[in-house]
């Protein structure tokens, strides 16, 4: 997968699959690419093989515990943002995973999380926005070749107007909550 720009590309670690299911289900839904890995040695393989924007991983798991691939990854100089996530966590270990490299830390079960996930999409966007619409991948499927389209097109347009929703939607033939909705679903930070 080398030079390919894929947004919104996610991996759950989480021996929990109900948790992880309902996750990838409401991701999914919103237009997130995801890939469910049960333990640290699927996500390992993985890892090899694709590259992701962001990485949500449980804390508690058998074999190597979340703690300890956190850090092997962040010694290796793992560049993928890392949540974690637990249900029995304590303040140390909060403190613990933020220290290893971890951008934030969510409590289980999870509730209103895409916020955090947008925000952090949004961030790797920025970082990539700098490639044209000559980079898009077309050997991936239209939804996430359509969503870089337009994170580009959007970000352009509301960096030309000032972030004046109102001449980007005109622009765009958009109603405006249709555009707050479209920008929200994308990621993208209106201001």
């Amino acid at each position: 997968m080398d030079n390919v720009l894929v947004i919104g590309s996610i991996l759950i670690i989480d021996d929990e699959n109900i948790n992880a299911e309902t996750m990838m289900d409401i991701l999914e839904d919103v237009n997130y690419h995801v890939v469910l890995a049960a333990n640290a040695n699927q996500a390992k393989t993985i890892i090899k093989d694709q590259s992701f924007d962001l990485v949500m991983m449980d804390v508690w798991m058998p074999g190597q515990d979340g703690m300890s691939l956190l850090e092997e990854w962040t010694q290796a100089d793992f560049s993928t943002p890392i949540v974690m996530m637990s249900g029995h966590a304590e303040h140390q270990d909060v403190v613990k995973a933020i220290k290893f490299g971890a951008v934030d830390f969510l409590k289980k079960p999870l509730h209103d999380f895409l916020p955090l996930i947008r925000k952090i999409l949004s961030e790797q966007v920025l970082e990539k926005s700098r490639y044209n619409v000559n980079n898009i991948e077309f050997n991936v499927p239209l939804k996430e070749a359509r969503n870089i389209f337009e994170v580009q097109y959007f970000n352009h347009h509301l960096k030309e107007n000032n972030h004046n929703i109102a001449k980007v939607a005109a622009f765009a033939g958009l109603e405006r909550t249709t555009l707050y909705r479209k920008l929200k679903d994308l990621g993208i930070d209106k201001k």
